[in-house]
């Protein structure tokens, strides 16, 4: 986990030149973190993996504009063409979701546990500031980091579980996949 903690600033900082939009660059590095904390094989680079996520969230992100343009295109007919699924109601309502549970997992956090992540997290600040900060050793620092993100890991995997679920349900219930 410190391997994770020691590539964020550079990792923000790669983002936010490519998105030129501090807000979305952070939401990006925390989303590469989240992700690079489900990968269940092996990592020799933990800089290499984030590097390679952030790189794949970035071409997400260019990509979208595209489908967007495409999407409201007119068929020779005129008729309009459906939006991918991404783009959908449901989609949207479930990131919301899924970005509410992150929030209220932060939330659920002990105060100073807390305190340590968002300084760290969404503030910028180095361990060092923070333990400088908050008057605690950079050990406690790292510890309170390595609570939260193993409380986030772990609301995203239960995501995941109830999401995977719920969509095997869906199908089953519609007659696919069975």
């Amino acid at each position: 986990m410190p391997a994770f903690e020691k590539y964020y600033t550079e990792l923000y900082r790669f983002i936010n030149r490519k998105l030129r939009d501090r807000e979305h660059a952070e939401d990006m590095a925390q989303e590469t973190f989240i992700r690079a904390l489900t990968v269940t094989q092996p990592v020799r680079s933990h800089r290499s993996l984030l590097y390679r996520i952030a790189r794949n969230l970035l071409i997400d992100h260019y990509r979208r504009p595209e489908l967007l343009m495409d999407d409201v295109a007119e068929d020779s007919e005129g008729a309009h063409f459906a939006a991918p699924s991404h783009l959908q109601p449901y989609e949207y309502l479930e990131k919301n979701q899924y970005d509410d549970l992150m929030t209220r997992t932060i939330e659920a956090l002990p105060p100073r546990c807390r305190e340590a992540f968002i300084l760290h997290r969404f503030d910028g600040l180095s361990q060092k500031e923070v333990a400088c900060q908050m008057g605690i050793s950079i050990n406690m620092v790292e510890k309170h980091i390595i609570r939260a993100m193993t409380a986030l890991r772990n609301s995203h995997e239960l995501w995941q579980q109830e999401h995977h679920d719920a969509s095997a349900s869906n199908r089953n219930k519609d007659g696919h996949d069975e």
